[in-house]
């Protein structure tokens, strides 16, 4: 009986873990979404699309606490009592601007327990379509986590986020993944 206990809290906590992974992606979306208004409207009246980096992030800040209860310190989210997550969440971003969007681009992120930290961002051939995003989290563990690639379709914001919390009983592995958001920016 204790053995089936066992299973079957194992698979409340999976459950949890896959719920949380997908809140946290449509907050990180509906957040990046919001950031992505913060244009330059002096470029934008010569026809280039540009993002306001600092504009863009309190933008994302903005929704983040809105949305999920999250505020910021530094390069981490910290949720509230209210939140989907109960540990800091670390993350990074990075801007893909008008020149390079149709360029294949390979992010390499470090996630080190504490903080996300974008390592390489290695530049590819262009593709007349857009480019292929394709994003790699390394854990402390050394262990190598390939998010789906993503085609670009112009000027882009990238936000990946690194979940790592408690699991729901001691004895259970934490939960432990990446959530990517890639959000065009919008003229």
């Amino acid at each position: 009986m204790l053995f089936f206990l066992l299973v079957g809290m194992f698979i409340v906590d999976a459950d949890i873990a896959m719920q949380k992974k997908t809140e946290v992606k449509i907050l990180l979306e509906l957040s990046n979404h919001h950031a992505t208004f913060a244009v330059d409207p002096i470029l934008k009246t010569e026809g280039v699309i540009d993002l306001l980096e600092d504009e863009a992030l309190e933008r994302f800040d903005e929704r983040m606490y809105e949305n999920g209860g999250y505020r910021r310190e530094q390069a981490m989210f910290v949720p509230q009592a209210d939140s989907v997550t109960t540990d800091p969440m670390p993350f990074s971003r990075y801007y893909v601007d008008f020149r390079s969007w149709r360029n294949d681009l390979q992010l390499r992120l470090q996630y080190n327990g504490t903080t996300l930290v974008t390592e390489r961002a290695t530049k590819g051939p262009a593709r007349p379509g857009g480019g292929m995003l394709q994003i790699t989290v390394v854990t402390e563990d050394g262990e190598e986590l390939q998010l789906a690639p993503k085609t670009m379709v112009g000027p882009s914001h990238v936000v990946v986020a690194y979940i790592d919390e408690r699991p729901f009983l001691p004895m259970l592995p934490s939960h432990s993944f990446p959530v990517v958001s890639v959000e065009e920016l919008k003229d």
